[in-house]
């Protein structure tokens, strides 16, 4: 809610609204590093710099709304330097640091994963150990604070690396199992079952989570891929170790890998519906080289976009679509960053290759869809070909403004926050879901929005971009529309809610079995602008009433 401090200040921050709003409108697309501005610097290290695998290639961000306030934080790890960080978002295009102060404590670790372990309503969070540490966790207790979880929670990974983490319910038992992988072992990804108040099992073998002799996985994720409402398992991996696994339905797995999957050093990944067809597509970011040439036995063939045919099959899309090109990638995302109604891509890069200068410096890739099935890469036009060290990255609207922002963190320098800057005139509808206890959040659940006679499909998850996770809810351009005709929440038991004839421009609170809500209303692109010449027009109005001295 808009709290009025005073007239002639609402006056003067209206003034200075408008013209904002109508200096943005009048500029194009494009995005502002306000890292700065946003007080979220920070610096990465070692100390002592051991140069293990973990250290160069591992770390990351989780982003997500720990208290509650409707507006999302982050969660950033930083190496052993220090303390990793919880930047708290203030609701006006800041943050401030306040780890020490909600009781976060860890320095290190890699994959960070916010959601609702334990199913209070409050999001948990999780790390993955690294030079022989184990994974942590730490309970949400409320208020802002966090308490280290010490009693045994059954997981014991041998000293493996974890490089990022994925929880869903892969047994539809309501609560969230957890996903693990490591690079350079005997295991491509690891299964913890959830039994309650923070204790896993593991049931890999029993899963039937079959893997070749050694893998090199770097990026799990839940997803339905065949439309039959239990989440399936992608894994992402280096050296051609990517893998996929169909939900038996009966807590087991039946591994689907064939020759369709043929990326050669599987990092990032992305999951969603970039063709609006209703089913899940992947998209797997890899290396690629200018030079034509591997300078050190890498594969060289870049990114793949494997399209699903609806089925939990796949056909490889990459050259039609025009992303194979991506350098040395890492953390992605798919997402509707211009807010036109189809799903665009962003990866980041970089390694420090003492035998490939070409990825010491190498621009992060932003593929533009263009409505077709194809993208056009704009990184460079838009702002966003950040030449860090990246590894991992999420989308976000963290200043209220309706549009999805960047964040992205590199192995050795500061992370880098882009606000996203459209013109005034796209729309959008962010929704978010309450389900019943455990699985507070819904995650597994699908939404479809209809807008222009286009129906688009988002499924909640609480997984990993690599090393790095995006807030569990989600968000549709709208394009030109002011309304979504139809808004269909399908949650993970099957039970559905319809909502018809949304107002574009907020976020709509849908609960398991309870009726929706409107959640603190944002206003982007023209909306902001017609408040600020409304507010302008009335204070006006009371000054030439003598109501305002």
């Amino acid at each position: 809610m808009t709290k009025w401090v005073g007239a002639s200040r609402g006056l003067a921050s209206a003034l200075g609204l408008l013209s904002l709003t109508i200096a943005a409108s009048a500029q194009p697309w494009h995005f502002t590093d306000v890292t700065a501005a946003a007080g979220v610097m920070y610096q990465p290290g070692y100390d002592p710099p051991l140069g293990s695998p973990p250290e160069v290639m591992g770390g990351g961000v989780a982003a997500g709304d720990y208290d509650g306030d409707g507006r999302p934080d982050l969660y950033v790890t930083r190496g052993s330097i220090g303390r990793n960080l919880l930047f708290h978002n203030r609701g006006n295009g800041t943050f401030e640091e306040v780890g020490a102060a909600a009781g976060l404590d860890l320095s290190s670790g890699s994959g960070p994963t916010f959601a609702d372990i334990d199913g209070d309503g409050r999001i948990d969070l999780v790390i993955g150990g690294i030079d022989g540490a184990n994974v942590a966790f730490y309970r949400n207790a409320g208020g802002g604070h966090f308490t280290r979880v010490t009693t045994p929670t059954g997981i014991d990974l041998g000293g493996a690396d974890v490089y990022s983490t994925a929880l869903g319910d892969y047994d539809h038992d309501g609560d969230l199992d957890l996903a693990t992988t490591h690079w350079k072992s005997f295991h491509n990804v690891r299964l913890w079952r959830n039994d309650g108040s923070f204790h896993f099992t593991e049931v890999t073998a029993a899963a039937g989570l079959t893997t070749p002799a050694q893998s090199n996985s770097f990026t799990p994720n839940f997803a339905d891929l065949n439309n039959d409402g239990w989440p399936d398992l992608l894994v992402t991996g280096d050296f051609g170790t990517t893998q996929y696994y169909l939900n038996n339905r009966n807590g087991t797995f039946t591994r689907a890998t064939n020759a369709v999957i043929t990326d050669e050093n599987g990092m990032g990944a992305a999951i969603g519906d970039f063709d609006n067809d209703g089913d899940l597509d992947w998209f797997v970011s890899s290396i690629w080289s200018a030079t034509g040439v591997s300078a050190g036995g890498w594969g060289i063939t870049g990114n793949r976009l494997y399209r699903n045919r609806g089925d939990g099959t796949f056909d490889d899309v990459t050259e039609t679509a025009g992303v194979r090109h991506g350098y040395w990638g890492w953390g992605s995302v798919f997402a509707d960053l211009n807010n036109d109604g189809m799903l665009d891509i962003f990866h980041v890069n970089g390694f420090p290759s003492d035998t490939a200068d070409e990825y010491h410096a190498d621009p992060a890739r932003l593929f533009v869809s263009n409505g077709d099935g194809t993208f056009t890469q704009r990184a460079e036009e838009l702002g966003v070909a950040d030449t860090g060290q990246g590894r991992g990255v999420t989308c976000f609207d963290y200043d209220g403004d309706g549009d999805l922002d960047l964040f992205l963190t590199n192995m050795d320098a500061p992370g880098r926050l882009y606000r996203n800057d459209l013109p005034a005139g796209t729309k959008f509808l962010a929704v978010r879901l309450t389900g019943n206890a455990p699985n507070t959040q819904a995650i597994g659940a699908r939404i479809f929005v209809t807008a222009n006679g286009v129906t688009q499909m988002r499924e909640l998850r609480a997984a990993s971009n690599f090393v790095s996770q995006d807030p569990a809810g989600a968000w549709f351009g709208l394009g030109a529309a002011s309304t979504a005709s139809l808004v269909r929440v399908v949650f993970p038991d099957g039970t559905e809610q319809r909502l018809e004839n949304v107002a574009a421009n907020q976020t709509v609170v849908v609960g398991e079995g309870r009726p929706p809500q409107v959640d603190v209303p944002t206003l982007g692109g023209v909306g902001l602008a017609l408040l600020g010449v409304l507010i302008a027009a009335s204070a006006l109005f009371l000054i030439g009433r003598g109501r305002i001295a």
